[in-house]
C-alpha cells in the first residue's frame, strides 16, 4: 500500500497585515521528500503521529510537501495553488493520503482553504481515503466533513497532544482500511466565539465540554472532538462545532454531536472575558513579590496573527515604574539595522516597534523611543524544544539584545511565539533572573514558561491579535453570533 503523508498547515487571522507566501511556509519555503520526512519524523507535531502510523501498516510512504506558516494574512493565491496542486497530484499516485493541516486557514480567493482543498484531492481521486490531524481552532465546514475519511482535532490547549492527535488519524484510517471501521461523520456548529482564553482545556468552561465528549468517546463512539475554533478569522464557517465519528450510524453520531453543542451553547456566557485595563493589569504585576512575574502580551501573539510590533505593554509597564524588565523578541528589521551598523558596545538612542501599518485597527501601533546600549547581535536560528511545537525550525533573522537598563529588549527581524526559554537564553538571557517577563502570547507560553515563573497577568494591549472582538469590523461572519449579537441569543 502506497500513503502519502503531507502538511499544508495555516491559520489565517483576516485582520493580519503580515503576508503569508510561498516562502512563508518555511522558513524558506515548504520542505520534500526525504527531508520533510527527516524534520518532521520525531517531531511535536501532527505528522509525526501520522508517520508512525504509516509505518506501522508496513506502508510505502512519501512526503510530497511539508508547507506549514506562522499565523498571518490569508494565504497567497500563488501559494495555494501551487501547495494544493502538489497534493493533488500525490492523490493520483497513492492509495491514501494522512494530512497534518490546521483547519482555519483562508486564501485570497477561497474563504473556506481546506474545504476547496479536500475538494479537490476528491475530485483528483474520487474514492480516496483520507485522514486529516488537526487543530482544535479549526473552524469547521461541512465541506471538510464531506471530503475526507476521519478528522480528529487536539483535545489539549495548550496543544500537548498534537502527536497523539496524528497517531488517532492513522490508526482511525487503519480501521477503516481494514473494514473495521465504516466512518460516518456529522456537524454541530454553535453560533458563538469562545474567548480563547476560556478555551484551556484543563479549566471550565471548556473543560466541561472536553469531558463530554471523552464520555461519548468512552461509551463507544469512535471520535468526538470539540473545536473552539478561531475567533479571528471573519468568515461565515468561524465559531466552535462539535465534530463526531461513527461506525455507520449517522443518526447517532448526529445525536451526540447536537447534545454536546447544545451543552456548549448553554455555557456561552463563561465563555466570554471582561477586559482588565492594561494599567490595573500592571498594578497588579507590580504589587506582587519576587519573580519573574508573566506580562502576557495577548494582542500581539503572533501565533495569532500579530505583527509581534506592538510596545504598548513595554510603554506602560515602563510608566507604571516597573523595572527589571524582559521584553521580546519584538520584530523591528529597521531597528536591528541600526543596531546592526552602530555595534556591539555602541549607546544609541532610537524608536523600536510601531512599524507595521495595520488597516483593521482604528488606532495605529506606536513605537517606543529607548536610549540604551547594544549588548551582542546574533544568528537567530534553532529549534523548539518543547513541550509545545516541538521540532519547529525557528529563524528569526538577525536578532539583537538592547539594554535600555529598566527593560531588556530582545529586537529580530522575524516572528516567534514564547515557546521556548531558550529563545532568550540562546542570546546569553536567563529569564528567571529578570522581575518581569513580557511575552508575546496568549496560552502557548505556559507549558514551557509557568515553571520557571512567580504569577502571569494577561495584559490587553494594542495589536491585531486581540481578543477584542468587537473592536473589528465583520463583514463575512454568519450572524447573529455571540457574543457580538448578545440581545439575538
Amino acid at each position: 500500500m502506497k500513503i502519502a503523508v503531507g502538511m499544508f498547515k495555516h491559520e489565517t487571522n483576516t485582520f493580519s497585515p503580515v503576508p503569508t507566501r510561498w516562502q512563508d511556509f518555511g522558513p524558506g519555503g515548504p520542505l520534500f521528500g526525504a527531508e520533510a520526512y527527516e524534520t518532521f519524523r520525531n517531531s511535536g507535531y501532527s505528522m509525526a503521529g501520522l508517520l508512525e502510523q504509516a509505518e506501522a501498516m508496513g506502508a510505502d510512504i512519501f512526503v510530497p510537501v511539508a508547507a506549514r506558516a506562522l499565523p498571518s494574512a490569508p494565504v497567497d493565491r500563488d501559494a495555494f495553488e501551487r501547495i494544493s496542486e502538489i497534493l493533488c497530484t500525490a492523490a493520483r499516485q497513492c492509495d491514501a493520503m494522512m494530512l497534518d493541516i490546521h483547519g482555519a486557514m483562508v486564501a485570497e480567493h477561497y474563504d473556506d482553504g481546506e474545504g476547496e482543498l479536500l475538494a479537490r484531492l476528491r475530485a483528483a481521486a474520487p474514492g480516496l481515503p483520507i485522514a486529516l490531524a488537526l487543530d482544535s481552532h479549526a473552524n469547521i465546514t461541512q465541506r471538510m466533513v464531506n471530503n475526507c475519511t476521519v478528522m480528529p482535532g487536539y483535545r489539549t490547549y495548550p496543544h500537548l497532544d498534537m502527536v497523539e492527535t496524528g497517531r488517532l488519524a492513522g490508526r482511525l484510517l487503519r480501521d477503516t482500511l481494514d473494514g473495521k471501521l465504516k466512518p460516518v461523520t456529522a456537524l454541530a456548529r454553535v453560533p458563538m466565539l469562545p474567548n480563547m482564553l476560556r478555551a484551556v482545556t484543563s479549566e471550565q468552561p471548556m473543560a466541561e465540554i472536553i469531558s463530554a465528549a471523552a464520555d461519548a468517546e468512552r461509551d463507544g463512539m469512535p471520535c468526538v472532538t470539540v473545536f473552539s475554533g478561531f475567533p479571528l478569522s471573519d468568515t461565515p464557517d468561524t465559531g466552535l462545532s462539535v465534530v463526531v465519528t461513527s461506525n455507520g450510524d449517522l443518526a447517532a453520531a448526529t445525536e451526540v454531536a447536537e447534545r454536546i453543542a447544545a451543552q456548549a451553547w448553554a455555557l456561552r456566557e463563561q465563555f466570554t472575558a471582561t477586559f482588565e485595563p492594561l494599567g490595573d493589569a500592571l498594578a497588579r504585576a507590580k504589587k506582587i513579590d519576587g519573580g519573574p512575574v508573566i506580562l502576557a502580551d495577548l494582542s500581539d501573539n503572533c501565533h495569532s496573527g500579530g505583527t509581534q510590533d506592538s510596545m504598548d505593554v513595554v510603554e506602560a509597564a515602563l510608566d507604571k515604574g516597573l523595572d527589571g524588565i524582559l521584553a521580546g523578541p519584538v520584530v523591528d528589521r529597521e531597528a536591528v539595522a541600526q543596531m546592526v551598523d552602530a555595534g556591539v558596545g555602541a549607546t544609541l538612542t532610537l524608536t523600536i516597534g510601531g512599524r507595521t501599518p495595520i488597516p483593521a485597527l482604528k488606532t495605529p501601533l506606536r513605537p517606543l523611543r529607548l536610549t540604551g546600549r547594544v549588548r551582542s547581535i546574533n544568528d537567530g536560528k534553532f529549534t523548539v524544544e518543547g513541550p509545545v511545537f516541538t521540532g519547529m525550525r525557528v529563524d528569526l533573522g538577525r536578532v539583537v539584545v538592547f539594554d535600555a537598563g529598566r527593560v531588556v529588549v530582545v529586537v529580530g527581524e522575524d516572528r516567534v511565539e514564547a515557546l521556548d526559554p531558550q529563545q532568550f537564553r540562546l542570546f546569553g538571557l536567563e529569564p528567571t533572573r529578570f522581575r518581569y517577563l513580557v511575552l508575546k502570547s496568549k496560552v502557548q507560553y505556559r507549558p514551557a514558561f509557568m515553571p520557571l515563573a512567580k504569577a502571569a497577568i494577561d495584559c490587553n494591549g494594542a495589536g491585531v491579535a486581540s481578543l477584542d472582538l468587537e473592536s473589528f469590523e465583520w463583514r463575512k461572519l454568519r450572524r447573529p453570533t455571540f457574543p457580538l449579537d448578545r440581545s439575538n441569543a
